[in-house]
């Protein structure tokens, strides 16, 4: 992983378990020497989570840390239900062989990156996952989903796979095979409920004590 990756992957998994307190002004060259980089990446890995909403613009050479709120995940989850749920519907009725073969791969890649003992074993799950998703929206057919949906994706709250236990993200796994079975058959009703049932347990997740400030 390149070195301005590592800092923005780091300062964001800090900001999402609370590591900084709400309001806190995080100065370039504070962050930098605690992570033993120069401020380029820091400052770069700063305007990115400025973008996010995680940090906000800050006096020169620095940003503050905006926080969230465990109702945010919440509100997240629910808008990705009622638009993911209907997008498995109407992926499994358009969906295409060359579109049905990059979800199972992506499938595929996220069982791997669970095996794996990579360093960035975390950020593959992740973005495995991803890909996972968005390749739903794509097979829906709908350019008003995809770009609704791709927003709330990309949002590092509801992202948070470190988070998770090994044996959760086995049943992660196992659930996005079910939402592919549905896809194959073209059951639209069988999609919509196996997507609902994910990210349902998703949610219920993020809602345990402990695992929305990250201290599970």
């Amino acid at each position: 992983m390149k070195i301005g990756e590592r800092v923005y992957q780091t300062l964001r998994r800090q900001l999402m378990v609370n590591h900084y307190e709400p309001g806190t002004h995080l100065r370039e060259e504070v962050v930098a020497e605690e992570l033993g980089v120069s401020r380029t990446p820091v400052r770069n890995a700063f305007q990115r989570l400025i973008s996010e909403g995680l940090l906000s613009q800050g006096k020169s050479r620095g940003a503050t840390v905006t926080g969230w709120q465990k109702s945010d995940t919440e509100d997240i989850f629910k808008l990705r239900i009622l638009l993911e749920s209907h997008a498995a519907a109407l992926a499994a009725c358009h969906i295409t062989a060359t579109q049905l073969d990059t979800i199972i791969a992506a499938n595929v890649r996220m069982r791997k990156a669970i095996d794996g003992k990579s360093n960035d074993r975390i950020e593959d799950i992740a973005e495995a996952n991803k890909s996972f998703h968005e390749g739903l929206f794509d097979a829906s057919g709908q350019g008003y989903l995809r770009m609704f949906a791709r927003t709330l994706l990309h949002l590092p709250m509801v992202s948070g796979f470190f988070i998770y236990s090994r044996d959760e993200m086995e049943e992660s796994v196992r659930q996005h095979q079910e939402i592919i079975a549905a896809l194959q058959a073209g059951n639209d009703e069988w999609a919509k409920a196996a997507m609902t049932c994910h990210l349902n347990g998703a949610l219920e997740r993020f809602r345990r004590p402990g695992r929305a400030d990250g201290n599970a």
